[in-house]
């Protein structure tokens, strides 16, 4: 122990007590409070990236479902060219082929599966470099005359 007489100040360590001057512990709280928030915000943003992707991926996979019901006949829809004509909308509006994951036709519908990718901004500081989103659209083919 030390002798109070010897030590005034509060940088003195008592074995007892340890380290009895707390100053700079404010700091370390505001560093990590910061981190934490930071990290927070990183989340939000990159998920606004990915909502803002998968919108946009269903955006793109109903025209093309619209677009493959439009090829519809009185015998209802051929697989053939519905697929086509969703496949050429997708192309047209910038989707590369590998990123589409199914056409599926029926006698009265289209359903398109699609696959959108974007950067991750802060998922970069975990290892997460992309964020890989699906977009799903589907049209129901109608023919004949209205009721």
């Amino acid at each position: 122990m030390i002798d109070t007489a010897e030590c005034q100040t509060p940088h003195c360590i008592d074995a007892s007590v340890g380290w009895r001057d707390d100053r700079g512990m404010a700091s370390v709280a505001t560093v990590l409070m910061l981190v934490v928030v930071l990290a927070g915000a990183g989340v939000v943003y990159d998920g606004g990236r990915a909502l803002a992707a998968r919108r946009e991926a269903i955006n793109v996979a109903e025209g093309a479902a619209r677009a493959g019901a439009t090829t519809v006949t009185a015998e209802g829809l051929r697989r053939d060219p519905a697929a086509a004509a969703a496949r050429d909308f997708l192309t047209a509006s910038g989707v590369a082929p590998s990123d589409i994951v199914s056409i599926t036709v029926t006698t009265n519908s289209v359903t398109v599966v699609v696959r959108s990718s974007t950067d991750a901004v802060f998922g970069n500081l975990i290892g997460n470099d992309e964020i890989v989103v699906y977009g799903t659209g589907e049209a129901t083919a109608t023919f004949g005359s209205p009721s």
